[in-house]
């Protein structure tokens, strides 16, 4: 499957071949790629697959995202410059998905590996709270999987790919964490709100010079 480009002033559109992108597309939104359709299953029963659009964030006039054989490639240096100067902690090149939800479960499942040396930064969030940017955030910390800067949730981390799975429940307010089909954690969200999922590498205090991260196989759930 082929991957076209187009550069748009500053933003990138990425499509794959035989999926179209819809007319209200905005220049950095694009529909799904190579989200993958095979050899995937959610944790627990009664879900059902979405294939959301999403949009890709990164330092403006940089290149920092690249996709190959539907591996995506982001990666950010602590000196990058912001996209949302003042609204955000640093620099990110992330993707966002539109499966914006205030009620009901979605689950995010993806192959993720962290380049070693990567530390403070967020690779997955679950966006939305009430009085505060996100409900949950794994954050990559040296060599280790973090609830944020607080827990670690799973280690080793670096150099391999570990399949994430994350679900989130807003009736309870609970969003549970697996690494490779095991339960890791469940964590308390933080208030209701217009939730939606992003994955990639986004600037924390304290970051490292740089942050690799390697994204396959995502598939997104609902019920």
């Amino acid at each position: 499957m082929s991957v076209g480009r187009l550069f748009c002033a500053a933003a990138l559109v990425l499509t794959m071949a035989g999926v179209a992108a819809p007319a209200s597309a905005t220049p950095d939104q694009t529909t799904p790629d190579q989200i993958a359709t095979t050899g995937a299953a959610p944790i627990g029963s009664g879900w059902t697959e979405i294939h959301p659009d999403y949009q890709l964030d990164e330092p403006p006039g940089l290149t920092r995202h690249t996709l190959t054989n539907g591996e995506h490639h982001m990666w950010v240096l602590a000196t990058d410059p912001s996209k949302y100067p003042g609204r955000d902690s640093g620099p990110r090149s992330e993707l966002r998905f539109f499966n914006d939800y205030t009620s009901g479960q979605a689950q995010f499942q993806a192959d993720i590996k962290v380049a070693s040396g990567c530390s403070r930064a967020s690779i997955m969030q679950v966006f939305g709270a009430s009085g505060r940017a996100t409900a949950f955030m794994a954050w990559a910390m040296p060599n280790q999987l973090s609830y944020y800067d607080q827990s670690t949730i799973y280690q080793p981390l670096y150099d391999h790919y570990l399949t994430l799975n994350v679900t989130h429940d807003t009736a309870t307010g609970k969003v549970s964490v697996y690494v490779n089909g095991a339960a890791h954690g469940v964590f308390q969200d933080h208030g209701a709100a217009n939730h939606y999922f992003k994955v990639g590498v986004y600037h924390q205090k304290g970051m490292s010079a740089r942050c690799d991260v390697y994204v396959r196989n995502i598939h997104i759930y609902k019920k």
